[in-house]
C-alpha cells in the first residue's frame, strides 16, 4: 500500500474536501475559519500542500478541489500505523483495550459481534 503522509492540519483540509467535494478553496476557507483560528492565507497554503502531495486535484476557475485519495485509504493507513506503534501490530490488543476501557452499550456490543460474525 502506498504511504500517505498527512499532517493533522492537512487532515482537517481533507475532511472538508471529502465531506463537500467538489468544493472551491474559498468555500474550504469559509468552513475552516469558523472552526479554527486559521487565516485564509494559512488555509490556502494547506490546500496547496495537499495538492502538491497528490491528495487533491485542483481545477480552475475558482480553485475547485476534489479528492484523489479516499478517506478509507487514510483510515486504513492510520489504523495500521496506530496498531503497529502502540500495540506491537496486535489487533487483539487494540480490541481488548477498547472493550476493557470503553463503556459500550448492549447495542454497540451487538453491532461489534455482528461485524465479527460477518468477517468469518
Amino acid at each position: 500500500m502506498k504511504h500517505y503522509e498527512l499532517q493533522p492540519s492537512e487532515l482537517k483540509i481533507m475532511n472538508v474536501i471529502w465531506d463537500h467535494h467538489p468544493i472551491s478553496a474559498s468555500e474550504i476557507a469559509s468552513i475552516l475559519m469558523k472552526e479554527t483560528a486559521w487565516s485564509k492565507n494559512t488555509i490556502y497554503t494547506l490546500i496547496t500542500r495537499v495538492v502538491k502531495k497528490g491528495f487533491v486535484k485542483r481545477t480552475d476557475p475558482n480553485f475547485v478541489c476534489e479528492p484523489i485519495i479516499t478517506r478509507k485509504q487514510i483510515q486504513q493507513q492510520e489504523t495500521k500505523s496506530l496498531v503497529d506503534r502502540l500495540y506491537a501490530g496486535s489487533l487483539n490488543m487494540l480490541f481488548a483495550r477498547i472493550i476493557e476501557d470503553e463503556n459500550l452499550s448492549d447495542a454497540e456490543l451487538d453491532e461489534l459481534r455482528k461485524l465479527l460474525d460477518q468477517k468469518r
